[in-house]
């Protein structure tokens, strides 16, 4: 099988997996872009489950950038403690809300380039933003995006650089479902491809798997 067959086949098997699978978040299924942006800087540097904890209420507390830019810092940091980091997580919502308001009216730039002048917020979040909230096919990953795609096509290398793991993303990101394709490999990687201990007995793409056929 060659490797553009490998992407097509790992891409079909994971996606299904996914339908059954799938991980219920309620920012999933958000069409508010503010909502969207603001939950890729919560998620940052924590479990998913901490986030659906506080979501409900923080977003009925914090209902706009104006809510967030007027709020008291330290009842901000007290409303997110439970995500871990809450000064730091703070300060960017607080920065990102007065930039917003104060340079754009309001509305969020819609160049990723542009987010990234908050310190705190790099490649990651906006360009996580620019997919799940502006529908763009952009390339970004986390500890956990990254671990699937060196394990899948690259796990002969000690360290990936980014570019390679862009230029897999880029081959295995359908055209059109790629918001599930990411939410996909996440959850994959949290139930079956997790950093300690993955459960290659249930994986559907074992025979497929660099790391699992190098390890067997």
């Amino acid at each position: 099988m060659n490797k553009a067959n490998k992407h097509t086949l790992v891409r079909k098997r994971i996606l299904d997996w996914y339908k059954e699978n799938k991980r219920d978040y309620p920012w999933r299924k958000s069409r508010s872009h503010y909502q969207i942006l603001v939950t890729e800087i919560l998620l940052q540097k924590t479990i998913a489950l901490n986030v659906k904890n506080i979501y409900n209420d923080f977003f009925t507390k914090y209902i706009d950038f104006s809510t967030i830019s007027n709020a008291d810092i330290t009842e901000l940091q007290s409303d997110i403690k439970g995500l871990g980091l809450s000064n730091k997580r703070a300060k960017i919502l607080k920065d990102l809300s007065q930039m917003i308001i104060i340079e754009y009216d309001g509305n969020i730039p819609q160049e990723p380039e542009i987010l990234k002048k908050i310190n705190g917020i790099a490649d990651y979040v906006s360009n996580a933003y620019a997919c799940f909230g502006l529908n763009n096919r952009t390339f970004f990953f986390d500890v956990n995006i990254k671990r699937f795609i060196q394990r899948v096509f690259r796990p002969q290398d000690v360290k990936v650089k980014n570019d390679i793991i862009y230029t897999e993303l880029d081959k295995l990101l359908p055209k059109m479902d790629f918001k599930d394709m990411y939410w996909a490999i996440l959850d994959f990687g949290y139930k079956i491809c997790s950093k300690n201990k993955p459960k290659c007995e249930l994986c559907p793409i074992s025979d497929r798997c660099s790391y699992f056929l190098k390890s067997f």
